[in-house]
């Protein structure tokens, strides 16, 4: 059902994807401009909030472009893709593409794919199921991440959970998140979102020596490497910009994609601990 004012609506959605081009999906935006752009996010959602479920809309299943990201006040890092998507990340893995599936009957799948130093193709998927917490929102059960390079996939890291409302829908035009922390999310339905290769990469398999075939890969390229050493007479250069580039892409990748939000969630828990534990000594006091 279509809310207040029809067209009001649409001059919104038309200011939002229009002031969201050429943001890298929101990690590269002026603080007046994401000022602006939030700000007509909430203004929709204010709009529709008679709308019906966006979660009982057939429509709503699809293969979205991550168009538009912001943090909310209690989010760390990037709200979507983690350290791939914070400043060191987008440097190491040159993101090229940021997608979501939402999939019958219940699930939903993340990707971010990347070109390692600008050149290795490569992605990190999550996928999971979910449950209706209630007419628009929606608590989704990760499994491990996966982590892919140069067609080579293994398991990393720990499961994880979000909780991710979806508070205006407009099938065909945007799909509005809003995550548990505050954070802003715009979905669109484009050419790259809707390509078999995407739905391919996400669902890529786990392989047993995936990790050893990548180290032998890392191990002959450093041998390479001191092999040009030696031709070179022995300049160190070549040896010690190699070993920075691992230890930061090293550094990413453990703590890359879900970090942000498990510190996040254990804040969460700490604050409300704290909460109960105020709670209960204000009644303990107020107790003759």
């Amino acid at each position: 059902r279509v809310l207040k004012n029809e067209d009001e609506v649409n001059r919104t959605i038309d200011s939002i994807l229009e002031d969201i081009k050429g943001t890298d999906s929101g990690a590269s935006v002026p603080a007046d401009l994401r000022a602006r752009i939030d700000g007509n996010i909430n203004k929709l959602i204010e709009l529709s909030s008679r709308q019906s479920s966006p979660l009982e809309n057939a429509a709503l299943f699809n293969s979205y472009t991550v168009a538009y990201s912001s943090p909310g006040p209690k989010q760390k890092g990037a709200p979507a893709g983690g350290r791939f998507r914070g400043k060191m990340g987008r440097l190491l893995f040159r993101t090229t593409g940021l997608y979501q599936m939402i999939l019958r009957p219940n699930l939903a799948k993340n990707l971010v794919s990347f070109k390692l130093f600008g050149i290795l193709p490569g992605s990190i998927a999550l996928v999971g199921t979910f449950v209706k917490l209630n007419a628009k929102t929606v608590k989704v059960l990760f499994e491990r991440p996966k982590f892919t390079l140069l067609g080579q996939t293994f398991s990393f890291g720990p499961k994880s959970s979000v909780e991710l409302e979806t508070p205006c829908f407009y099938a065909n035009k945007i799909r509005v998140g809003r995550g548990s922390l505050g954070s802003l999310f715009v979905f669109t339905v484009d050419e790259k979102s809707q390509r078999e290769s995407v739905l391919r990469e996400v669902d890529r398999t786990p392989r047993p020596y995936a990790v050893v075939v990548l180290a032998a890969i890392v191990a002959a390229a450093l041998y390479a490497l001191r092999f040009l050493q030696t031709k070179l007479g022995g300049a160190k250069a070549p040896m010690v910009a190699a070993c920075v580039l691992l230890v930061a892409t090293a550094s990413v990748l453990v703590r890359g994609g879900i970090d942000d939000f498990n510190e996040c969630e254990e804040d969460k828990q700490k604050a409300a601990a704290a909460a109960a534990s105020g709670s209960s000594a204000s009644s303990n006091g107020a107790t003759p």
